[in-house]
C-alpha cells in the first residue's frame, strides 16, 4: 500500500536546524534548485498507483525516485547511492527528509524492487509533469524536432559461440550437483574434462576456424549429454514433490534454445540464426548490427529518441534491430500528445523519409529537412531557399548526436547494469528524465 507524504515540499530552513555545527544550505547548489523545479507532488500521485490499498507502506515517491535520479548523476550503483545521501546534507534535503541523519534512510535493494515495478506509462506520466513545468517556467521551446536513434548498450561478455557453450554448460553442470543429491543419484557429467579443454583452446592466442569448430563439435556434444542428464533429474524432483525454482527452470529453457541454434549454425556452417541469444542470462538482447566504424555490432536496447530544444524524450525502445522509420509517424504523434501541438519542422537522417512519412508530414503541413524525391529544379528560386534551409537544418541535427553522447558519458547510460527487459527500460528512462532535469537547472 502507498500513504502520501504529509508535507512533501519540505523548507530549507527548518531542515538547517538539525545540521551539525550550525551549518547553512547554499541556495544555489544545483540540488536545492532541482528539488524545487520537481513537482514532487505529481509524481507522488504517479508513483501511488502501482499500490494496493492494502499490506506494508511503501516508501515516499520522493524518497525512492530522488534516489534514482542521484544514482544516474553520480553515476554509482545502489549501495553507493545510499552511502551518497548519508554523507551529504544537499541529497538528504533533495530526497525529502526533513532533519539531517547519519542513518541509511533506505536499503539499497528498494531500489532495484522499484525499477522493476515502474512501467512506461508511469515514466510517460513523470515525463509530461516535467514537460509541464518546463511550458510554465518558459524553459523550453517546442518548434522543431530532431529524430535518432541508438543503442545503449547492456553490461554482457562479448558473445562468442564457445563462449556461450561452455556457459550453458557449466549452468547444467552445477544444477545437476545440486538436484542429482536430492534424488539419490550420481552423474558423470565429464565436468573436469571439457573445462580442461576449453581452458586450453581459450589461451590460444591465435585461433584457425578448424579449432574454432572442433571446440564447438566438443562443446555441444558436452552439453547435449548435460541437457538430457538435467532432463531426467528435474522428471525426478517433480515425481517425488519436490519445486524447481521458476527462474531455474526458465534459465534451462534458455539452455536450450542457445543449444538448439549453436548446433544449427554448426550444422549448416553460418553465423547467424533468427532470435539468436548472446547471453545466458540476459536472453531477450539480440545483436544490433549498426555498421559503425570500430563497433559494427552492439547489444543492448535500441531506443528511437526526439531531441526538442535541448531535451532528450524516449519514443520507442526494442530489443530486436527494427527500422526507426517505422516509429517515425509515432514520433511525431507523442510531440503532439506532450506539447498539445504539431511540430513546426522535423530534422532526420535520409532513412526517415519513406513515402508514408512524408505523406504523413504534408498531410499535417510539418516541413521535412530531408532531400526530396524526384529530379531537382536548378531554376526555381523557392527550391534553392527550401535547399539552402535544408542544408541549415542539417548541421543541426549535431545537436542530437552530442545529446545522445552527453547522455552516455554523464547520466549512466553507456553501460546499462539491469538484468531483466523492464528494469532496463526503466534504466534507460530515468537516465533521461535525469538528463533532462539537469539540462533545465542549468537554464534557470
Amino acid at each position: 500500500m502507498y500513504k502520501c507524504s504529509p508535507d512533501i515540499m519540505n523548507q530549507v530552513e527548518l531542515f538547517e536546524l538539525s545540521l551539525p555545527f550550525n551549518g547553512k544550505l547554499d541556495r544555489e547548489n544545483r540540488w536545492i534548485k532541482l528539488s524545487f523545479l520537481i513537482d514532487w507532488r505529481s509524481f507522488e500521485y504517479t508513483y501511488a498507483k502501482l499500490f494496493s490499498a492494502i499490506g506494508r507502506p511503501a516508501l515516499w515517491a520522493r524518497l525512492v525516485i530522488g534516489s534514482m535520479i542521484i544514482k544516474h548523476v553520480k553515476e554509482v550503483s545502489d549501495k553507493e547511492v545510499v552511502q551518497e545521501i548519508i554523507e551529504s546534507p544537499y541529497l538528504q534535503f533533495f530526497i525529502g527528509l526533513k532533519k539531517f541523519q547519519y542513518s541509511p534512510a533506505f536499503e539499497s535493494s528498494s531500489l532495484s524492487n522499484v525499477r522493476d515495478r515502474l512501467g512506461a506509462d508511469t515514466f510517460d506520466e513523470f515525463e509530461q509533469s516535467i514537460i509541464d513545468t518546463l511550458l510554465s517556467r518558459k524553459l523550453i521551446k517546442p518548434k522543431g524536432l530532431q529524430k535518432d536513434a541508438t543503442v545503449f548498450e547492456s553490461e554482457i561478455t562479448y558473445p562468442t559461440d564457445t563462449g556461450l557453450l561452455n556457459k550453458a554448460r557449466l549452468f547444467c553442470v552445477e544444477q545437476i550437483r545440486k538436484y542429482s543429491k536430492g534424488v539419490g543419484r550420481r552423474v558423470r557429467t565429464y565436468c573436469r574434462v571439457a573445462q580442461k579443454a576449453y581452458v586450453n583452446f581459450s589461451k590460444k592466442r591465435r585461433k584457425t576456424k578448424k579449432q574454432v569448430r572442433a571446440m564447438q563439435k566438443q562443446l555441444l556434444q558436452y552439453l547435449g549429454r548435460n541437457i538430457k542428464q538435467l532432463s531426467e533429474i528435474m522428471a525426478q524432483v517433480t515425481e517425488i514433490g519436490r519445486q524447481v525454482p521458476t527462474r531455474m527452470i526458465a534459465t534451462f529453457e534458455t539452455v536450450k534454445r542457445i543449444y538448439e541454434q549453436q548446433k544449427e549454425m554448426y550444422q549448416e556452417r553460418k553465423h547467424s540464426v533468427k532470435s539468436r541469444i548472446v547471453s545466458l542470462h540476459k536472453p531477450h538482447l539480440r545483436p544490433i548490427v549498426r555498421g559503425k566504424s570500430g563497433k559494427e555490432v552492439e547489444f543492448g536496447a535500441k531506443v528511437d529518441l526526439s531531441y526538442v530544444d535541448g531535451y532528450v524524450f524516449s519514443d520507442h525502445i526494442g530489443f530486436e534491430n527494427f527500422n526507426e522509420s517505422t516509429t517515425f509517424i509515432n514520433g511525431v504523434e507523442k510531440f503532439c500528445k506532450r506539447f498539445a501541438k504539431y511540430p513546426d519542422y522535423t530534422v532526420t537522417d535520409q532513412i526517415y523519409g519513406t513515402r508514408e512519412n512524408r505523406a504523413y508530414l504534408k498531410k499535417h503541413s510539418i516541413r521535412a529537412a530531408v532531400k526530396p524525391l524526384g529530379r531537382r529544379n536548378k531554376n526555381s528560386v523557392e527550391v534553392e531557399k527550401e535547399r539552402q534551409w535544408r542544408r541549415r537544418k542539417q548541421r543541426e541535427r549535431n545537436r542530437i548526436e552530442g545529446a545522445i553522447g552527453y547522455g552516455k558519458t554523464n547520466f549512466h547510460l553507456g553501460l546499462i547494469r539491469a538484468k531483466l527487459p523492464k528494469t532496463e527500460e526503466s534504466w534507460i528512462k530515468m537516465g533521461l528524465l535525469t538528463q533532462n532535469l539537469i539540462v533545465a537547472t542549468k537554464r534557470m
